[in-house]
């Protein structure tokens, strides 16, 4: 018969990690000898695109950025006047007692006297105690601490005499235990893989998804003079939404799938990713995009040839480009409005405070989102809203022949796909963090030192004077 009686304080316990792994399916019990890394909970949190961001701490708790309030000491005087004994544990049994009064407890106070009755006093002003026992938990836990201490004193120096404790350092638990080495059950590719999971996910998912998001270009395009035309531009949009959405839902639970340095910079910046995965992330990004930039000029090489033999009239395939009649201005500004709504809604959705999609909906709504600014934005320039899904297939349109200025002599690679998204996507974090977010991980709800406030207060006044 199953226990199920609930703990003391109503809540129940927590489902342990093994416990997630096989609600979700049958997992046989030798399975977890074969594999016992399975169903193991993370040791660090996942910037995931496909469900609530995680709530990290970033900033170093000081005396200029947390307000800390000691209860205040009682005085030897004010201790007699009360008729108790000024010993320590009484003075500590009192400071107990005033920090639990400022609290906004029920104004009762617990001394030797007894537990007084908040505002009553007697004839003569003073406090009316009920008396009752005193409690011995102070005593037990000098009793405690004391045997704590022997323990590590019998640890540091220990006892080699006979019956004493076996000569020699304990191995680790999972030693003693006979427990094996998750690492002697993989071959050389598994460690290589369980030591680096994220770069490894996080190119895959990026490759996949660029090569269908261009493959589905390519062919919309290469046939746009055809007799049979493969899509529209339409199509084109839906293709890229959901080949991010698939992403997503392909690596979205081991490197985050972010597929997109402005949002691996922008998570750095306001929600705590380490830079330096960052900056492996934003390097495996690039590749992962080259490599299925390849892949899909070597799919349509054939068709490429037979529709453009002088390679000099499907380079925009590749990669954004403005229209001829669009100004340098109008295509940034473009690609600042793309950048900051997409990364409002990268953090609406992964905010649990506010109104995320329930489980597995995130990569769907991503996948809507990024078909819906192709639609919306996409005319003037071809919204590229991602620096890697652009530089990629660019370089490899450069390297296989393309070589007008549309490719990299214009400078708009740099400061159009590049620039402008990543400018863009940082106006809109600081827009939904100075609008809806709470947390303090995000340097616009970071509480700074008064010093640094008073000296620009200053330097304010002093350029108001002059």
């Amino acid at each position: 018969m199953e226990d199920t009686q609930k703990p003391r304080n109503g809540l129940q316990k927590a489902p342990s990690s093994r416990e997630k792994a096989e609600a979700l399916g049958w997992v046989d019990p030798d399975y977890y000898e074969a594999n016992p890394w399975h169903g193991q909970s993370k040791n660090k949190p996942v910037f995931s695109l496909g469900k609530p961001l995680p709530r990290v701490t970033r900033w170093p708790k000081g005396p200029g950025n947390v307000v800390t309030t000691k209860p205040p000491v009682i005085s030897p005087e004010d201790l007699a006047e009360l008729g108790e004994a000024a010993s320590n544990t009484d003075n500590t049994d009192a400071e107990k007692v005033v920090s639990r009064t400022q609290s906004g407890s029920p104004k009762k106070r617990r001394t030797a006297a007894g537990i007084s009755h908040g505002d009553r006093r007697n004839d003569a002003g003073q406090p009316v105690f009920e008396y009752q026992p005193r409690d011995d938990s102070a005593t037990r836990r000098e009793r405690t601490n004391d045997t704590n201490n022997t323990k590590k004193s019998n640890r540091d120096n220990p006892n080699f005499g006979i019956d004493s404790e076996p000569i020699g350092q304990r191995e680790h638990d999972d030693v003693e235990e006979g427990e094996k080495d998750p690492n002697e059950l993989r071959n050389w590719w598994a460690r290589v893989r369980a030591k680096h999971p994220e770069p490894l996910a996080e190119f895959l998912a990026t490759g996949i998804a660029v090569f269908m998001g261009l493959g589905a270009t390519l062919s919309v395009n290469l046939s746009a003079n055809q007799e049979v035309k493969y899509g529209s531009y339409e199509m084109s949009c839906w293709a890229w939404g959901f080949a991010w959405m698939f992403g997503i839902y392909l690596a979205g639970g081991v490197s985050g799938a972010h597929m997109n340095p402005a949002i691996s910079i922008s998570l750095s910046i306001f929600r705590g990713f380490p830079w330096r995965s960052c900056a492996i992330y934003v390097a495996v990004q690039f590749l992962a995009s080259i490599v299925a930039g390849a892949l899909a000029y070597g799919i349509y090489r054939d068709t490429i040839r037979y529709v453009d033999p002088t390679m000099s009239n499907m380079a925009k395939t590749f990669f954004s480009s403005p229209q001829e009649w669009v100004s340098p201005g109008s295509a940034f500004f473009d690609q600042v409005v793309g950048g900051a709504i997409m990364m409002i809604a990268v953090f609406a959705l992964g905010d649990d405070c506010n109104n995320p999609p329930g489980a597995g909906m995130h990569a769907l709504v991503l996948g809507l989102l990024l078909t819906t600014l192709k639609f919306t934005l996409g005319y003037n320039i071809g919204s590229a809203l991602n620096p890697a899904s652009d530089f990629g297939p660019r370089l490899v349109a450069w390297a296989v022949g393309y070589r007008g200025p549309e490719v990299f002599k214009n400078g708009w690679w740099f400061y159009g796909p590049w620039l402008a998204t990543v400018v863009g996507s940082i106006i809109g974090c600081v827009l939904y963090d100075g609008f809806i977010f709470v947390g303090s991980e995000s340097p616009i709800n970071y509480k700074l030192n008064g010093g640094f406030k008073k000296r620009t207060r200053r330097l304010f006044d002093f350029a108001s004077k002059k």
